[in-house]
């Protein structure tokens, strides 16, 4: 359709093509248009995810309508009706949390004539920082732990040594809290006390932040710990025997 070719009710929508990110815990602005410029006042303005009944916001006639709006959005938005007059409906949403990630779409409706545009919005957020400590033996080695809270999406977990070299062989479990954001937990089994520094660093993959945190691993913390976990096997086994001697 070209300028011109529109009917006096017709009109497009128009939102942004580029994903917007927002951080955990900011209000964040979902704009939208309608082409040609015309006053939006009078229109119905819905913002909905992926049901057109559970809104996200409503505007109409012309006041908020909060009838059919879900209950996570209750008190969390807002529009700036100053922009109206320009064919503008940008909707803020305020603290952002973590389900707020993913599409929307934001529909015009004049008369019997309506237009919709969708739009993504990334949810990012940066947790604690790792911490890292010393478990205990773990085969010919010694066991080292990296935890963090607080991120979202799922972080991405890297060890690496002082060269930079990057440890590929590791656990890792992820888990969500009551607010949806993600702890890490990674164990690396190092077998050579002589890398000296382990260094752990989570990366939110969005904003491209990380927090690093290192262990120094003593020289000959691996022998020692194996040797104890040896002694606690044999003193087992001397236990297990003499328990058997009275059988």
């Amino acid at each position: 359709m070209l300028p011109g070719d529109f009917e006096a009710e017709e009109f497009l929508v128009i939102g942004p093509s580029d994903p917007i990110i927002a951080i955990v815990g900011s209000d964040i602005i979902l704009p939208c248009c309608v082409y040609p410029v015309m006053n939006v006042e009078n229109m119905e303005l819905r913002w909905f995810r992926s049901k057109f009944s559970k809104a996200v916001f409503i505007y109409q006639n012309p006041q908020e309508d909060m009838e059919e709006q879900m209950d996570q959005y209750m008190g969390r938005t807002s529009l700036d009706t100053d922009l109206h007059s320009q064919g503008e409906a940008a909707l803020r949403i305020h603290k952002i949390q973590a389900a707020d990630n993913g599409k929307y779409t934001c529909f015009f409706r004049k008369e019997n004539f309506y237009e919709e545009a969708g739009l993504e919005l990334k949810v990012a957020g940066v947790g604690s920082a790792p911490q890292v400590h010393i478990t205990g033996p773990e085969e010919d080695g010694v066991c080292v732990v990296c935890r963090a809270a607080g991120w979202f999406p799922k972080p991405q977990v890297k060890w690496q040594d002082p060269s930079g070299g990057k440890f590929l062989a590791f656990s890792e479990t992820q888990a969500l809290d009551a607010e949806g954001l993600f702890s890490v937990e990674a164990a690396l089994a190092v077998r050579d006390s002589a890398v000296g520094n382990v260094t752990c660093s989570i990366l939110n993959p969005i904003l491209d932040q990380e927090k690093v945190m290192a262990i120094f691993i003593p020289g000959g913390l691996c022998c020692l710990l194996l040797y104890q976990r040896k002694a606690e096997y044999l003193a087992a086994w001397r236990k297990a025997q003499l328990y058997a001697g009275f059988l």
